[in-house]
This record gives C-alpha cells, sequence and structure tokens, in this order.
C-alpha cells in the first residue's frame, strides 16, 4: 500500500481519532479498532502510521500537552507583567467545560497511571513542566516587585498545579458545584494569598506585545 502524500495530515486524522475515542469511551477501552472507526480508516492504516496503540497515545498525549502547556506557555511569554502571565496561564488551564475532549483525555492519562508505566511517566513529565513554567512566572513577579512570596516558588507552583489537576478532574465529572468560573476564581484565590498581589483576579486583561507585524497575540477568552 503506498503511503499519502500527505502523511502529516493522515498522522493527524488518527491523533485525534484516538483523541474523540478516549473521550468517548475511556483510555482503558481504547483499541486499534476502535480509533479506525472514529477516523474512517481501516486498521491496518492505523498500524502502518503507528508501531502499536502506545506510539499513538504518547501522540495523544502530546497534542493535549500542546494544549494546556506549550500554548499557554507562548501566550505567558507574550506579555512583560507576572501578574497577567499568571492569570492568563491559569486562565488557560482550566477546562472549557465537562465536555472539553483534551481535558478529558488528561483525565484519563491521569487515572491510568497505576496500569501502566508509560502513562505515569507522561503525567509526571507534563506536571513537572508546568511547575517549572509557574516557578518562572512567580520569580519574574518578584522580580518586579509585584510578589511576596509565602512559600519557596517551586511550592507555590506545585499547589497552583495540582489544583489545577483537582479541578480539571471535578469540571470533567460534571460537579455542578465547580464550574470552570468558579474554579478560576478559587485558583486566583490561592494565587493571591500566595503571593501577596490583590491584582490576580479573575477579570484582570493581560497586556500583550505586538508583534512584529503590528497584531497582538490573542488573549485568553474567560472561561
Amino acid at each position: 500500500m503506498a503511503r499519502p502524500k500527505n502523511q502529516t495530515a493522515r498522522r493527524e486524522q488518527l491523533i485525534r481519532a484516538a483523541s474523540r475515542a478516549i473521550s468517548a469511551q475511556g483510555l482503558s477501552r481504547l483499541k486499534v479498532a476502535g480509533v479506525a472507526d472514529s477516523a474512517g480508516v481501516t486498521r491496518g492504516s492505523v498500524h502502518y502510521y503507528f508501531r502499536d496503540l502506545s506510539e499513538l497515545l504518547v501522540q495523544v498525549h502530546k497534542r493535549a500537552l500542546e494544549r494546556f502547556f506549550t500554548n499557554r506557555a507562548a501566550v505567558a511569554e507574550a506579555t512583560d507583567d507576572a501578574r497577567d502571565q499568571l492569570v492568563e496561564s491559569v486562565r488557560r488551564g482550566i477546562p472549557d467545560g465537562p465536555d472539553d475532549e483534551l481535558a478529558v483525555v488528561l483525565c484519563e492519562f491521569n487515572t491510568a497511571i497505576r496500569d501502566d508505566p508509560l502513562f505515569s511517566t507522561l503525567t509526571q513529565s507534563r506536571y513537572d513542566r508546568q511547575v517549572t513554567m509557574y516557578a518562572a512566572i512567580l520569580e519574574i513577579g518578584v522580580a518586579q516587585g509585584h510578589f511576596t512570596l509565602s512559600e519557596p516558588a517551586t511550592d507555590v507552583a506545585s499547589n497552583i498545579v495540582s489544583l489545577e489537576d483537582s479541578y480539571l478532574l471535578h469540571i470533567v465529572s460534571r460537579n455542578e458545584s465547580l464550574p470552570p468560573r468558579r474554579a478560576l476564581e478559587l485558583i486566583l484565590s490561592y494565587a493571591r494569598t500566595a503571593t501577596g498581589c490583590p491584582d490576580l483576579v479573575p477579570d484582570r486583561v493581560p497586556v500583550l506585545r505586538p508583534t512584529v507585524g503590528g497584531t497582538e497575540p490573542e488573549a485568553g477568552t474567560e472561561t
């Protein structure tokens, strides 16, 4: 069988199909056949582009990581003020709602860590990268004179990430007592206490640096 000319597009199609399948039926029940059905291709096509299901799952996790780490880190880097960086990072780390596909996928990875060392490794890697991101923002805020930390930056960052993970689970579990807006308020409430900065509020609008073309990158909308 000849490979399609646009191999990248076909791989992306399969990654998105796997993400949809995980969101719909759970990670533990994911099979190659389910990915193939979701993508509208044969099982042979899935194996043609991915050696096995584990290789495909790594790419699914990478896609979720782009949403919950890479993209929001890029937005945080587009503003000079650490207060804007922190608020916007928290805002973008909260699911849109219980049907947020990539948030459901992350929850599935988190709950499967005891079943497969691969999931444990991926989850820890994501956690460590997010802690590093927040610790850097906090240290910038201290240098700018905005933050006075109650604990070491890494400890505060770890708590923020842990709160995000906890609230993510509640949101995708359809906990009506904790909608996305409430999760944002609660995380920022902790951030205000931990940094001594009253400016970390949900309605804060970040001031983004203009890009080379003269336009500003898109700021996150509120959840």
